[in-house]
C-alpha cells in the first residue's frame, strides 16, 4: 500500500483569489434579444429582469428593488406639491355630516363616555 501525499500542508494553504466585482458587473455579456444578439452589462441584464418580474408577475420584492436602485441613482422625481386648496371638494347638499343629539348620547352611553360640557347639535363624537 502506498501512502497518499497531500498537495498542501495545513500551514501553507493557498488563499482564494479576490474577485473584482466591478470588473464583472461592467464587462459586457452577449444577450439574445428578439432573435438578435446584443451586448449588455450584467447590471443592465439584472435590471431588465427585475422590470420584467415587477410588471408581469407583480412581485412586490422586485418593485421594491427597482425603487431602491432608482432612488440610489437619483432617478425618481420628487412628488408634486400639495394643492393650495387642500384637494378636498365638498358639494353642498350631497352629504350631511351633522349628527343629532340622540345619536351622540346613545354612542356616549354605549361607550361609557360623558357628553357633559360639549355643544349641542354638532359632531360631538368622543
Amino acid at each position: 500500500m502506498r501512502a497518499r501525499k497531500s498537495k498542501t500542508t495545513r500551514g501553507a494553504r493557498i488563499a482564494p483569489a479576490k474577485i473584482d466585482v466591478t470588473a464583472i458587473l461592467t464587462k459586457p455579456v452577449k444577450v439574445g434579444k428578439q432573435g438578435r444578439e446584443e451586448r449588455m452589462t450584467p447590471f443592465e441584464v439584472g435590471l431588465r429582469a427585475l422590470v420584467k418580474k415587477a410588471l408581469k408577475e407583480r412581485s412586490l420584492n422586485a418593485i421594491k428593488s427597482l425603487l431602491e436602485v432608482a432612488q440610489k441613482h437619483e432617478l425618481l422625481e420628487p412628488p408634486p406639491p400639495p394643492p393650495l386648496n387642500g384637494g378636498v371638494r365638498i358639494w353642498p347638499g350631497q352629504l350631511d355630516l351633522t349628527f343629532n343629539d340622540d345619536i351622540d348620547e346613545k354612542w356616549a352611553k354605549a361607550c361609557g363616555v360623558s357628553t357633559k360640557g360639549k355643544s349641542k347639535g354638532g359632531n360631538n363624537v368622543g
